[in-house]
């Protein structure tokens, strides 16, 4: 399967995707990051799981390379939110994705975007994995009203992380799960730490994104 390359409008910004579909896809999982993505990286080692068992994918990377250099946008998370908020609607407009039951898979610096983008599209987004970031800087008025189940991953390394998860937790109370990778730094550095990260969240996907639970949601179905 070759992915295809997209753009998606986010503003005055393109930004550049990549999108898998395997033959009849049982969902599609969103896999965003806040730059560095680009052909061969490890993110699209996650993307080719996602695919085995099944899943369409969609590879976007939220910071445009028009974005000024020496802006942070990585780090606006209100910008970040609206970009991911804006992918979800192309998915939901375009013909090949729209019936497709959607999970999200956000990773570093664009966890608190998503967390946001997920507690505003719930019922679009079905799950959601983030793996590291600091999670709780999503806001509290977020967190509170985020329905969707949700799986936060860290290494036993990252401490920081971690606290920020905890404080997340109790903000999302039963919605949430944290998960923590033995032996894992902040940013799961090492291959191996990566791909259990990458099957874990495969797991999740597997249990809360499916069309039954898609049907079930829409208007008219008890």
């Amino acid at each position: 399967m070759i992915p295809q390359e997209i753009s998606i409008t986010s503003g005055n910004q393109s930004l550049r995707g990549s999108l898998g579909l395997p033959d009849n896809p049982k969902g599609l999982i969103l896999l965003t990051q806040a730059g560095g993505v680009h052909p061969g990286c490890r993110h699209e080692f996650a993307a080719q799981i996602l695919e085995q068992q099944g899943f369409a994918t969609l590879l976007i990377n939220l910071v445009s390379f028009r974005d000024p250099q020496n802006g942070d946008v990585t780090n606006n998370v209100p910008l970040l939110t609206q970009r991911i908020l804006d992918c979800l609607t192309w998915l939901r407009s375009d013909p090949i994705t729209a019936e497709l039951p959607c999970g999200l898979l956000a990773g570093g610096a664009s966890v608190p975007a998503a967390l946001r983008a997920t507690a505003q599209r719930d019922t679009q987004v079905h799950a959601l994995v983030c793996r590291g970031g600091l999670p709780d800087q999503a806001g509290g008025l977020y967190l509170e009203i985020l329905s969707r189940p949700t799986l936060l991953l860290f290494g036993a390394q990252d401490a920081l992380g971690q606290a920020s998860g905890l404080r997340c937790q109790e903000k999302t109370q039963r919605h949430c799960k944290i998960e923590i990778i033995p032996e894992a730094d902040r940013e799961f550095s090492a291959t191996l730490h990566f791909e259990v990260s990458a099957q874990l969240a495969c797991q999740w996907f597997l249990a809360h994104v499916n069309s039954n639970t898609a049907l079930a949601e829409r208007p008219g179905n008890d």
